[in-house]
């Protein structure tokens, strides 16, 4: 690494570092703003429990914010560069402008490990640890009581249906489980009002169960039992991942689900979407750098100030994760291909900066 890489490398990451500080204290002051108040509600008053919400949160928000303080930080870097006509010295030495992009190679590839390893490992953490502490305020706000919103998960060739699930998945309630034959049709039905799962038997335990058979020449018959032992390879595991969110599972998870090697609740699409989604995560690191690039090389041309500069970063990174937010959307309902879902905004985004650079540039 020579002295100008070194030089880069040092200027980035500090601004970086400021960035990410600042703008995950301000999103985490508003977090608390809104979520406070309910979190001392559920736990008597206790502060302890604000304190304990705030730290297990700031692994999801530095997550969040870290493609926007790459951004932020590179124009903040190259802003000042330019001011400084220290690019315009490199430039002089005969060094192309595009050498002082790959410059900053090294320093947002620090930064792309540390973002895989945030998203991949702590924050799945850090939101299981949410619910088991009952901390998760956003899944407090939209549990699943009604039987209006049930969830469904096939076992071969049954479906069950869970009316409510308990944040750990070992309680279930109005549950129902379909067996159907070769053709598809229900030939067997069982209902119960509640289901509980004996972790030192690994077996379910229903409660007051309505069992109804319907032959394909007969009439349905209908019988009452105050209790039944459920034979699945369902865990609780697979009920708490009706309401668990992609960004609480590991890419390892994720894989599961799209290879088959673990029981999914979701089409298989959408675990497709996010296992590309968490694997061009750090390349968007390096989309930043390609972004800030023209606009602080054409701020300096026209002799605009760094606000200017902070600005139209601002609008680029709010267009970028407007961007991805309504792709990652149509990718999780199967209306484009997963690859695309994931890669389609950085693609476009890519195109428009190396676009706007080689205009800047004049090749």
């Amino acid at each position: 690494m020579n002295t100008f890489s070194r030089y880069v490398l040092k200027s980035f990451l500090w601004n970086f570092m400021l960035l990410l500080v600042g703008f995950s204290a301000l999103l985490q002051l508003f977090d608390l703003l809104n979520n406070s108040a309910e979190i001392l509600q559920d736990h008597l008053g206790d502060m302890n429990a604000v304190f304990e919400y705030a730290a297990l949160r700031l692994p999801e928000i530095v997550s969040f914010l870290i493609p926007f303080a790459v951004l932020m930080g590179a124009l903040v870097t190259l802003g000042k560069m330019e001011r400084d006509n220290e690019i315009m010295a490199y430039k002089a030495a005969g060094a192309p402008y595009f050498t002082v992009l790959w410059a900053f190679l090294p320093a947002v590839g620090i930064v792309a490990i540390l973002h895989f390893f945030v998203a991949d490992l702590l924050v799945p953490t850090s939101i299981q640890t949410l619910i088991a502490r009952d901390l998760s305020v956003e899944r407090s706000k939209s549990k699943n009581d009604s039987k209006d919103e049930s969830l469904f998960v096939q076992e071969g060739s049954a479906v069950v249906e869970a009316g409510a699930v308990g944040e750990d998945g070992t309680e279930l309630s109005h549950l129902r489980i379909y067996t159907r034959d070769a053709t598809g049709k229900i030939v067997h039905q069982i209902f119960a009002n509640d289901a509980h799962y004996d972790a030192a038997a690994e077996a379910w335990h229903l409660n007051d169960v309505w069992t109804t058979a319907v032959p394909p020449d007969g009439a349905a018959h209908t019988e009452h039992t105050d209790s039944w032992d459920w034979k699945t390879r369902l865990t609780p595991a697979e009920f708490s991942d009706l309401v668990e969110k992609p960004q609480a599972m590991t890419l390892g998870k994720i894989w599961g689900f799209v290879s088959s090697t673990q029981v999914g609740v979701r089409p298989t699409y959408f675990y497709e979407t996010w296992l590309q989604k968490r694997i061009a995560l750090p390349v968007s690191s390096i989309l930043m750098i390609l972004l800030a690039a023209p606009v602080a090389h054409s701020l300096h041309r026209r002799e605009r100030g760094l606000a200017v500069g902070m600005t139209v970063g601002f609008g680029l990174g709010f267009f970028y994760f407007l961007t991805e937010g309504l792709v990652l959307s149509l990718g999780e309902s199967g209306a484009v291909p997963p690859f695309l879902a994931a890669w389609l905004p950085i693609l476009l985004f890519a195109a428009i900066g190396g676009a706007w650079l080689i205009k800047q540039e004049g090749y």
